[in-house]
């Protein structure tokens, strides 16, 4: 009886230290493998999710002329990695254009800079063609909206995923979250071996 009870204590143990201790803020996605995808960052470089294991992963979806959601969740991002310091070395922050006919290199470099994410943050691009699964995979809808002065904006789903070091997607964010509970969940994450 003894042995069994040592056996279960240790097995406790093992899936404690398994586990991150804290429940993490974001609304839980059950952690199912992130769909993996290729594409072109804002200095060329082909990045794939899949490239990135080993570190946490925030993924979010943005347009670089949108005057609302995305530079709310950039600004966000910022306040994030001023808060993580060198914990930032464990984490990658990935952007995936919803708007691939405006989103030129110029205007990312600008949407960046003015966000002050400059060296943190890649920029994905591509065609529609190469973007449309990448937003289906991940339940972003993403379309282009003509109003009546002929001016065109993107609608579309605002999500801000965190994703482990494993490849699995943890938790998710609107554009409403409090940068300090993302920092959290990413100390969490990344302070977590295993």
């Amino acid at each position: 009886m003894k042995k069994a009870a040592w056996i279960l204590a240790a097995l406790s143990l093992i899936i404690s230290a398994c586990a991150p201790a804290a429940q993490l803020k974001g609304t839980d996605l059950g952690q199912a493998p992130a769909p993996d995808f290729q594409l072109v960052d804002q200095a060329g470089q082909v990045v794939s999710l899949s490239d990135l294991r080993g570190r946490v992963v925030v993924l979010t979806f943005l347009y670089t002329h949108c005057q609302d959601e995305c530079p709310l969740i950039a600004s966000k991002l910022h306040a994030a990695d001023r808060q993580l310091g060198q914990l930032m070395n464990k984490i990658a922050f990935v952007a995936v254009s919803v708007d691939p006919e405006h989103d030129t290199p110029q205007a990312i470099r600008a949407f960046i800079h003015t966000h002050q994410l400059d060296g943190q943050l890649q920029y994905l691009v591509g065609t529609r063609a190469q973007l449309a699964p990448v937003w289906s995979a991940y339940y972003v809808a993403a379309q282009v909206v003509t109003d009546e002065a002929s001016s065109s904006s993107v609608s579309h789903s605002t999500r801000v995923l965190v994703i482990d070091q494993a490849g699995n997607e943890r938790v998710n964010f609107d554009s409403s979250f409090d940068p300090a509970d993302l920092v959290f969940d990413l100390q969490t994450l990344a302070n977590h071996q295993g």
